[in-house]
């Protein structure tokens, strides 16, 4: 089934003209023209889309023990330099009306519109257009931070160590040496901090496994075994990436306007894996596109229309009828991905009704300015 998406936004909610137009002219206006009497100005609405980009900013952060990994627990595959990149997560697009500044037109009011204070109503009620194309209009992060673990272990640590020596006294007017001793605190090296990491790796393992083999004497409750096997896996885990390391994904949505051209082609955004998303340079071929699918052709007809009205005497409203297109995403001249059909504004043909009309509601048809 073919998507339908309305091609006109109501600027408000319905005022019918009770009173005839007098006449409608494109704009702007051939030199020395002018218009008598009140008039307001409306363009005819062209089809833009509303993208929603997520992309995954990716880091990988190396852990404080790697070069003992191997060694020490037999892991080859791990994190061996600290990077960050990015992937593109997904792409959603939605169609929107925007004014077309190509096709602008002024409406002189009659007599009794002026008297009716038509024009004060008309202006009143209109409202405001989807944002500027080519502009980011929202940008928001959802980061990851580093586990608290993680981050705190990499702080020095000390071990307690006693110092044994002979302390010199008098006792009962006599000289003797006594043995005695001091606590001290001394730093770990790294060798030593990565050996206690194996051993409590090795230890959560053996904990779990005698956990599930049932020798402790305990009689558990199945939920407190779960949460018990669930805390010595996590501190399994935190231990762990101290070797591995870490990877870590931010996810970041950009929300922007984009409006396709009779070209049928329209840049969305750059992107490079190592700086991530651009909207700076889109000419490179490293840039997403939308690619509208082959429109129906209705140029015979459009000029034999604007033949027929061109030598008519009519001059009321322009109206635009909408046309379903295929929308489609390339990457370096590849098709990623189809979004279907949307009803498409700008590749209809133009109409010009008989002036004069009674009835008529503008609004559903343009955007008033």
């Amino acid at each position: 089934m073919i998507k339908r998406i309305f091609g006109t936004l109501t600027l408000c909610a319905l005022f019918l003209f009770t009173s005839a137009q007098q006449n409608v002219y494109q704009l702007p206006l051939k030199d020395g023209a002018t218009v008598k009497g009140q008039s307001f100005c409306y363009m005819l609405p062209t089809t833009g889309f509303q993208v929603t980009l997520s992309v995954t900013k990716v880091r990988e952060i190396k852990g404080y023990y790697a070069d003992q990994a191997e060694s020490l627990l037999g892991l080859t595959n791990v994190i061996q330099d600290n990077r960050t990149y990015y992937k593109v997560n997904e792409v959603n697009i939605k169609s929107v009306q925007m004014p077309d500044t190509a096709q602008a037109y002024l409406v002189q009011l009659s007599k009794d519109q002026t008297k009716a204070g038509f024009l004060e109503k008309m202006i009143s009620c209109k409202k405001r257009h989807p944002a500027t194309t080519g502009k980011v209009q929202s940008y928001t992060t959802a980061a990851t931070p580093i586990p608290d673990f993680f981050k705190n272990y990499a702080e020095l640590s000390y071990s307690e160590q006693e110092d044994a020596y002979m302390e010199t006294k008098v006792i009962d007017g006599v000289v003797t040496q006594v043995p005695a001793n001091k606590t001290k605190k001394v730093s770990k090296s790294s060798s030593q901090k990565a050996q206690e990491a194996a051993d409590a790796i090795s230890k959560s393992r053996k904990d779990q496994y005698s956990l599930v083999a049932g020798e402790q004497e305990t009689p558990y409750s199945e939920e407190a075994l779960y949460r018990m096997l669930q805390e010595l896996k996590q501190w399994e885990e935190n231990y762990l990436s101290l070797f591995t390391g870490l990877t870590l994904e931010d996810e970041i949505t950009y929300t922007f306007y984009v409006l396709p051209d009779q070209s049928l082609s329209c840049p969305l955004f750059a992107f490079d894996p190592n700086t991530g998303v651009s909207f700076d340079n889109l000419t490179g071929n490293n840039v997403y596109r939308l690619v509208l699918g082959p429109k129906v052709d209705f140029e015979p007809i459009a000029n034999e229309v604007g033949n027929i009205q061109a030598n008519s005497k009519n001059n009321g409203y322009r109206i635009r009828s909408t046309i379903p297109i295929q929308v489609m995403m390339t990457f370096q001249g590849k098709r990623i991905h189809d979004f279907g059909f949307f009803d498409m504004s700008q590749y209809g043909p133009i109409q010009i009704l008989p002036a004069h009309l009674n009835d008529f509601d503008i609004h559903k048809y343009g955007f008033i300015f």
